[in-house]
């Protein structure tokens, strides 16, 4: 009949995966999309605020992945890794959403600017906290300098620790272009770096 579900060792049961989890929003179970976002959405709002540099865009694009997820889950094939499909769809509408903005700006003449980058990071700080944020705002404002491709693959690979072939999978590029991509972003920083100091 009904067997006891207690856990005998009192540790708690393991967590399930994303592919299990991914089944039962399948099925429509909100707990599991709940756990699904829970467990994704600071990836998925970092990413988008790399290659958008808005945090209200960034957010509304995180919240649109995850609409998306729950209306459509089966756009998600089970032999996918499911990081890699949610970079890609992640990345897709970051770009959809700047590509909008940059029209949307052009079309109105006014000016797009990103967040204010020292909303990012804390004011200044005497001494070596002083040159330290300095040094990340100038690093960050020639990051966000970037064609938007290139700074979804340096995230990815530096920030995420994606090795390049999952990179290349969420930017839905060949192995090459993101190798490529990520080879112009760095020698690009590095080079307006050198000749910002």
């Amino acid at each position: 009949m009904g067997k006891s579900v207690e856990n005998q060792g009192g540790a708690p049961p393991p967590s399930p995966g994303d592919s299990e989890l991914m089944s039962r929003v399948r099925e429509g179970d909100e707990a599991a999309f709940e756990a699904i976002v829970l467990r994704w959405e600071d990836l998925v709002f970092n990413l988008a605020m790399r290659v958008i540099g808005n945090r209200e865009e960034a957010r509304d694009v995180a919240q649109e992945v995850f609409i998306r997820l729950w209306e459509n889950p089966r756009a998600w094939k089970p032999e996918a890794r499911f990081t890699t499909w949610l970079y890609r769809v992640t990345t897709n509408r970051a770009l959809n959403r700047l590509r909008t903005l940059k029209l949307k700006s052009f079309l109105s003449l006014a000016d797009y600017a990103p967040d204010d980058i020292s909303s990012i990071y804390p004011a200044e700080a005497p001494d070596a906290g002083l040159i330290r944020n300095e040094e990340a705002r100038r690093f960050m404002r020639e990051f966000n300098r970037l064609p938007p491709r290139q700074r979804a693959a340096l995230h990815l690979r530096y920030r995420e620790n994606l090795p390049v072939a999952e990179v290349a999978g969420a930017l839905v590029v060949s192995l090459k272009s993101a190798e490529s991509l990520i080879f112009r972003g760095k020698q690009t920083l590095k080079k307006r770096l050198r000749s910002d100091a």
